[in-house]
């Protein structure tokens, strides 16, 4: 199969604090972890056999028999032990830190059988594990500066052109490997929109990723079927170590200028909801904001900015043009409300090197929930290690308690209480503001057979389909 990427991702890596769709797919394709996201979305063993929770806080493991990364070698509970350590360490910097942090032991008693133990409950602990970024790997690949491209997924990495693609190829060490009908996926980078639709409508490739909203009716005209589910949601971020959004009243400031109905419209092209507040978490948390410019430049008042709001740098990019458009739109509702903003639009790997670094006042970024419960989810959004798609510097410690406490509480209505405390914090103290939720979209021609789509948070996981894919015309 022939697959078009929507960028070039990262090289995979143990140390990798934030990850796009790209690196979601590549992990899927290379890689696995404990457990994993099934075709429908529901977390299963993957590597593991047997996944048992014993109590609030322990949970016994048994991996599949004869396991094996792509190179041959053995994978045992104590590559487990070894690679979930690495990433619960915060000098690590990995994307699934917020859910790993959570292990207080892992006790290894043979080569598949192994019990973690949680210094306290969490709901999401399995879907942590089923991240894909939580992917198992030989020691070697767990040191400072080492890629993983060994794996234990369906398929091992044969060659990459660095700003061209590269070739994955079936591994026959999968466990599964009798059940993935694929032989090779050769991937291309077509970071541009209009690159990548035209190769799928002229047969240079198969399969495309990130769909461009504007292309949906497009592509289905032409007979190529687009499937696709509502996910991931855009914010805007902030840089809160300096004026002026160290100061909560000018980010509430942004939080009610912002036109979300002409942000849809400008980048989405009907495909997204206007979103005022946090999915997927009721009414208590899903109405934190509305359109309310007069309201903006009141808080702007109080803030001190009494002839106009301040000068800010407003950071997007321009691979993802979508996100590029949002932010011209937040920009003219910026100004709209006195700020005097400057956009600056580089492409992905240099914005993202500027959003770790905190170069910037304030900026758009695609968010998703990366498990169900929102009091687990949310704090990866709202408190430390700073990560690329992440308020930079931002730290409130009775949010933190809130959230802390919701995901510890075993209680469905203390749960509910702590979370609504959480969003009452975020409503007004602002860590990041909602713009909208759109939907994100695959796009395929007639020759590819049996690929589904996962719905909600786990729709860019839904590469790990592809173990279903089979080549129509073969």
């Amino acid at each position: 199969m022939k697959f078009g990427f929507s960028a070039e991702p990262a090289k995979p890596t143990t140390n990798a604090g934030t990850a796009s769709t790209v690196n979601y797919q590549l992990y899927g394709l290379m890689h696995r972890g404990v457990m994993m996201y099934s075709d429908t979305g529901k977390v299963v063993p993957a590597l593991a056999e047997k996944a048992d929770q014993v109590d609030d806080t322990t949970y016994t493991f048994t991996l599949r028999s004869g396991l094996k990364f792509s190179d041959g070698s053995a994978l045992t509970a104590q590559n487990v032990k070894n690679s979930l350590l690495h990433y619960a360490d915060p000098a690590n910097s990995a994307r699934s830190y917020p859910g790993m942090k959570y292990i207080k032991s892992i006790e290894v008693t043979d080569d598949q059988n192994f019990t973690i133990t949680l210094s306290s409950p969490n709901s999401s602990f399995l879907e942590f594990l089923a991240d894909p970024s939580a992917f198992i790997v030989p020691d070697s690949e767990l040191k400072e500066g080492a890629e993983a491209d060994i794996g234990a997924g369906p398929f091992k990495l044969t060659s990459w052109k660095d700003g061209v693609g590269l070739t994955l190829k079936k591994s026959n060490d999968y466990y599964d490997a009798k059940d993935v009908k694929l032989k090779e996926i050769d991937v291309t980078f077509y970071p541009d929109a209009t690159a990548r639709v035209n190769a799928l409508q002229s047969g240079d490739v198969d399969f495309i990723d990130y769909v461009p909203w504007e292309s949906f009716d497009q592509l289905k005209s032409a007979g190529l079927t687009v499937k696709g589910a509502v996910s991931s949601f855009q914010v805007a971020q902030f840089n809160v170590t300096k004026a002026p959004f160290n100061n909560p009243l000018v980010r509430e400031a942004v939080a009610y200028a912002i036109n979300r109905d002409n942000a849809n419209k400008a980048a989405f092209f009907g495909n997204a909801t206007s979103l005022y507040g946090i999915p997927d978490t009721g009414s208590t948390g899903e109405k934190l904001w509305s359109h309310d410019p007069d309201k903006a430049k009141e808080l702007l008042k109080q803030a001190g900015y009494t002839n106009g709001g301040p000068t800010v740098h407003l950071l997007a990019n321009s691979t993802y043009t979508f996100l590029q458009d949002v932010a011209t739109s937040l920009q003219a509702d910026l100004e709209a409300v006195g700020f005097k903003v400057e956009l600056t639009s580089p492409d992905w790997n240099t914005f993202t090197e500027q959003a770790l670094k905190g170069q910037y006042d304030v900026t758009v970024q695609g968010e998703i929930a990366n498990v169900t419960d929102p009091s687990a989810w949310l704090a990866v959004m709202v408190q430390p290690p700073t990560a690329a798609n992440k308020t930079y510097g931002y730290n409130n410690d009775a949010l933190n308690k809130a959230l802390g406490s919701a995901l510890s509480s075993t209680d469905k209505t203390a749960k509910q209480k702590y979370l609504d405390e959480a969003y009452q914090i975020i409503g007004t103290d602002v860590p990041f503001a909602s713009i909208d939720r759109r939907t994100q979209a695959y796009a395929y021609d007639s020759k590819v057979a049996g690929f589904s789509v996962m719905k909600g948070f786990t729709q860019p996981y839904s590469i790990n389909n592809l173990t279903n894919v089979y080549m129509a015309d073969n």
